[in-house]
């Protein structure tokens, strides 16, 4: 299955879940693990096979089932042979009504494609594996290809991709039935969805009207403020929406055009998160619009803007667009203060995984202008935060990459039993 990265979490729950098919009799094992420069991560992978089972095994006896115990952990010639081994120990380890076992495959990064390529042609080839399926989640761009196109017939390829051409024509579609619905309309057609054109449905009785216009006018007699509830709300959607629009055909002064629109009408409402987010993605496309200039200004004010507000997880964010605009001007020590800068604020909003970024960046900023001590504090730092942060939020993050820096930081400085560790760790971390 070949995807996008926003849609890999969608398609790996999609195939995992197929283990529940009716018609399914065979149990699924998931494995994640990258296949990086260092490690093609078969070790790792066997003893997620291990601990799969030994989780399916307690689950399975709690509804009075039994299933067998796994023998020792193979090791038979290097880690792809025990790999296999212990596949083989999964097929022979299994329920009565268990016919072979799924795969699903689903690495998270893929350094070695060749490798993890060649890999997969053995096993597939392996006579005592015969009764294993694979499925594999392919990243774009596509890195396990080869094994499918060599399989031919045998393989069953599927893309779970968006076409964006025919995404932007239903937005573009939407957007002007939405701005040609009337006034007074109700209902899905405030959105763009399809409605008899002019006709409104009569109104409930005993129930006010619901176009924004006379909500607005309720609030106001109500003395109740929900500045977005009305005309407001539907104003800005459809502002966000054009500028979006604009964006994806290749328009950027039409896009930055409209978001400002959308800025200025979150600040006329007194909006500080509303208007910092608009102002964040005005900043993006400022950048696409050649005036970078002006960008990091507006980053500034939303910086500026969400500290005033408490909002420091959108303040972080203003931070680290600004360290971006700031490497891309090859300015490396000033990218290094703005996401330093960054790190406090997303430490503040208690989000490990933008504190790890933040620091992770500032690290390499500091180490693109010589300055490795200042590089290998920032990862510190990382790692600490890592430490104390939960297994999803260390995973989800670049926790493992940031191990690995300053473990080849340590490495060159001779530090070898610390280069060790922290390589151990980082694998741990994936």
């Amino acid at each position: 299955m070949r995807t996008s990265a926003d849609l890999r979490a969608t398609a790996l729950r999609l195939a995992a879940a197929q283990e529940l098919h009716p018609e399914n009799r065979s149990p699924f094992v998931l494995l994640e693990d990258a296949c990086t420069a260092a490690s093609e991560g078969w070790s790792e992978r066997l003893e997620r096979l291990r601990a799969q089972h030994a989780e399916r095994k307690a689950r399975m006896e709690q509804e009075g089932v039994r299933l067998p115990e796994l023998p020792e952990r193979p090791v038979i010639g290097g880690p792809l042979a025990s790999f296999g081994a212990q596949l083989m120990q999964l097929l022979n380890a299994r329920a009565d009504w268990h016919e072979g076992l799924v795969v699903v495959l689903a690495p998270t990064r893929v350094e070695r494609p060749d490798a993890l390529c060649d890999a997969l042609r053995v096993l597939l080839g392996a006579s005592g594996l015969g009764a294993v399926r694979w499925i594999l989640i392919d990243p774009e761009p596509a890195a396990l290809e080869p094994v499918a196109g060599q399989l031919g017939e045998q393989a069953m390829r599927t893309v779970f991709l968006v076409d964006e051409a025919e995404a932007q024509r239903d937005l573009a579609r939407m957007l002007d039935a939405a701005e040609a619905a009337p006034p007074d309309i109700v209902g899905p057609a405030r959105v763009g969805a399809a409605w008899p054109r002019g006709v409104s449905p009569p109104l409930r009785p005993g129930h006010p009207p619901a176009d924004p216009e006379s909500i607005d006018a309720l609030l106001r007699e109500e003395g109740v403020s929900l500045p977005l509830a009305g005309s407001r709300g539907t104003e800005l959607a459809r502002l966000v929406l054009r500028a979006a629009q604009a964006m994806r055909r290749g328009q950027p002064v039409e896009a930055v055009q409209q978001q400002a629109r959308a800025r200025d009408l979150c600040v006329q409402a007194d909006l500080a998160r509303e208007a910092t987010l608009m102002e964040l993605v005005l900043g993006a496309y400022l950048v696409a619009a050649g005036d970078a200039g002006r960008a990091a200004r507006i980053y500034v004010a939303a910086r500026e803007r969400a500290e005033q507000a408490g909002l420091p997880d959108l303040g972080a964010q203003a931070q680290f667009a600004l360290g971006a605009l700031h490497l891309r001007a090859r300015e490396h020590a000033e990218a290094a203060v703005a996401y330093a800068r960054g790190a406090a604020l997303a430490r503040e909003s208690g989000s490990a995984i933008l504190t790890i970024e933040a620091l992770r960046l500032a690290g390499q900023a500091q180490l693109d202008v010589g300055n490795a001590d200042a590089a290998a504090q920032s990862w510190a730092a990382a790692i600490e935060v890592a430490d104390a942060a939960g297994a999803p939020e260390v995973k989800a993050s670049s926790a493992a990459e940031v191990a690995r820096a300053l473990a080849a930081l340590f490495r060159r400085r001779g530090l070898r039993d610390k280069a060790e560790r922290l390589e151990e760790r980082s694998r741990d971390m994936e």
